[in-house]
């Protein structure tokens, strides 16, 4: 049926008003239009997605927390955050600040059924690892529930990164790439992982990432709250983790790149000097933050005299810095080092990042280019790349979880690939794909996420033929050893673990093989009972395995050439000699 010529004029004489409408009309004096109906519907759903994703997230890392036993590095976390909050000494706060160690303690300290051996002879010793041994397998039972108690205030800062990423992304993207960032953190396989520990690695990467984010945000809208804030997100990032020191030089070079890609040049020397003068202004908040989380307690410098506040950090700082630049022991690809490769963080980067996020993260660049909109990436893209850079000069080449406060920032980088000129160059299809593939492989992985590998190695079943250490094999498989000993009727297993835990404390009866750090094999001859093994059942763990923390790289040999009858978790291998 044909339109009234009315009502087809007015049509007309509107379609000519938008057509002469300026394209660079603001948006303020445009007509305001009524949101589409899409909109508000589409809210409940968004509110329910972002609930779902952090549910999920949340049950995938209490479940890893109960199920895996202690870690190698966690027992000196857990103790130097406890016997901190106990007593208010500090003589146990080496090699990190103790800003998430104190966040770990939080429920131990305040169950005053966990004893703190304080009278031991290690306590007054100083002596980190033994007090740290004496406390957690000695003093106390239970120890299942006091490690995972100590793993909760982790798996907390992880969601409070999720949700981070999702703000930022929000803000920077969209609404629809605030959902795709906290999806691809909710379903990455190595932020569970760590996110289930208790260790500093998520609450290094937690902290950096909401420093960032509160400058980002004065940078945007210049304000004394802002700020404010700004300056105490940076001071809880260095008391997380001495890395955290990388933030200086990132966020000078974002003032210096924000200064200089700004387009009103007549104001480009007054915002130089106003983000630099934020950024100083930001590091004395920093300085002060961490005198107040180390008690404001002075102390004498190294080889000097002079008694400052805050000697203990600067001590310590001085000596993880000789840790970097000295290195260890390190196993990549089959090949040893003493003192690691440049090219080991890149290789691990590849193999344990999930290839959807790679292949998101690579298309966002490709994009970011072609649409010349790369500038306002520049927040995340330089300390990412700082980030990394900093990694392939150090010869600390111990474990991907160093690369952690990088990848979240390339998680909300890469969400942008859903914005709307993005999207137009990828079919809804392939998006599609890439979210199944994230998913399977991340449930397909789970509980056993710390040995994550991606396929272009063969999955995780082949990751000890890489890497091993952290990012594999970090000593917490004990319950599924046990689990497997049940199930086979074992009472006892030769053994040689990987890892600061007593087996016996998880019900394991072993002949102790040699391992690391317990039983290490101090013979300048190679073991006879390892030429010739006895019959019986063996359990070794991958990176004892590989030889990589042994001189004698080849000790075992004679197992890594036959099959496992098992292999718990990725990593402890079950091998049964007739």
């Amino acid at each position: 049926m044909p339109k009234p010529k009315k009502k087809q004029r007015k049509e007309a004489v509107s379609a000519k008003s938008a057509r002469e409408l300026p394209r660079d009309t603001p948006a303020a004096v445009q007509k305001p239009t009524s949101p589409p109906p899409s909109i508000k519907t589409n809210l409940p759903w968004r509110l329910a997605l972002i609930c779902g994703l952090l549910i999920f997230m949340a049950a995938q890392m209490v479940r890893m927390a109960w199920v895996k036993s202690a870690t190698m590095d966690e027992p000196n976390h857990i103790t130097r955050g406890v016997s901190y909050l106990r007593t208010g000494d500090l003589r146990l706060a080496r090699a990190h600040p103790p800003l998430v160690d104190l966040l770990i303690g939080v429920p131990l300290a305040l169950d005053r059924r966990v004893v703190l051996p304080t009278d031991h002879p290690m306590w007054e010793a100083r002596e980190l690892d033994l007090f740290a041994d004496q406390f957690l397998w000695k003093a106390n039972q239970n120890i299942r529930s006091m490690i995972f108690r100590a793993r909760l205030p982790v798996v907390a800062l992880a969601l409070l990164t999720a949700l981070l990423l999702f703000f930022w992304s929000k803000e920077l993207y969209g609404e629809n790439a605030g959902l795709v960032a906290l999806a691809l953190c909710a379903f990455d396989p190595n932020v569970l992982a760590h996110g289930s520990l208790a260790t500093n690695d998520v609450g290094v990467s937690c902290f950096t990432t909401l420093s960032l984010y509160t400058f980002w945000r004065w940078l945007q809208k210049p304000g004394w709250g802002r700020a404010a804030c700004a300056g105490i997100a940076f001071g809880l990032a260095q008391a997380s983790k001495f890395s955290a020191i990388f933030l200086v030089p990132a966020l000078i070079v974002v003032a210096l790149v924000h200064w200089w890609t700004s387009s009103d040049r007549e104001q480009r020397a007054s915002k130089l000097l106003r983000a630099l003068g934020a950024i100083a202004a930001m590091c004395v908040a920093g300085a002060i933050i961490l005198l107040m989380i180390y008690g404001f307690k002075s102390g004498v410098l190294h080889n000097s005299s002079t008694v400052v506040p805050g000697a203990l950090y600067v001590n310590e700082l001085r000596l993880a810095l000789a840790r970097i630049g000295n290195g260890t022991s390190t196993f990549l690809l089959g090949s040893y080092s003493p003192s690691g490769w440049w090219y080991y963080f890149p290789v691990a980067f590849l193999v344990k990042t999930p290839i959807p996020t790679l292949l998101l993260v690579g298309a966002a660049t490709v994009m970011a280019v072609a649409r010349g909109t790369w500038r306002r990436d520049l927040i995340l893209i330089i300390p990412a790349l700082l980030y990394f850079g900093f990694s392939i000069v150090s010869r600390l080449n111990i474990g991907y979880r160093h690369l952690l406060p990088a990848v979240v920032l390339l998680l909300v980088f890469a969400s942008q690939v859903v914005e709307e000129r993005f999207r137009t160059k990828c079919p809804v299809w392939a998006g599609g794909a890439l979210a199944a593939w994230l998913v399977i492989g991340t449930n397909l992985s789970a509980p056993d996420c710390l040995a994550y590998f991606n396929e272009a190695v063969g999955g995780s079943s082949n990751g000890y033929k890489v890497l091993v250490d952290s990012n594999l094999d970090w000593g917490q498989d004990l319950i599924g050893l046990r689990s497997y000993m049940d199930a086979s009727r074992l009472d006892t297993i030769k053994f040689s673990y990987f890892g600061r835990a007593e087996p016996e404390a998880y019900g394991i009866k072993y002949d102790p093989l040699p391992g690391y750090p317990r039983f290490m094999w101090r013979g300048g001859a190679f073991p006879p009972f390892l030429l010739h093994p006895p019959p019986g059942t063996y359990a070794i763990s991958a990176t004892n395995l590989q030889g990589a923390v042994f001189d004698m790289h080849n000790l075992y040999a004679w197992f890594r050439d036959k099959k496992p009858t098992a292999v718990i978790g990725h990593s402890i291998f079950i091998y049964k000699v007739e």
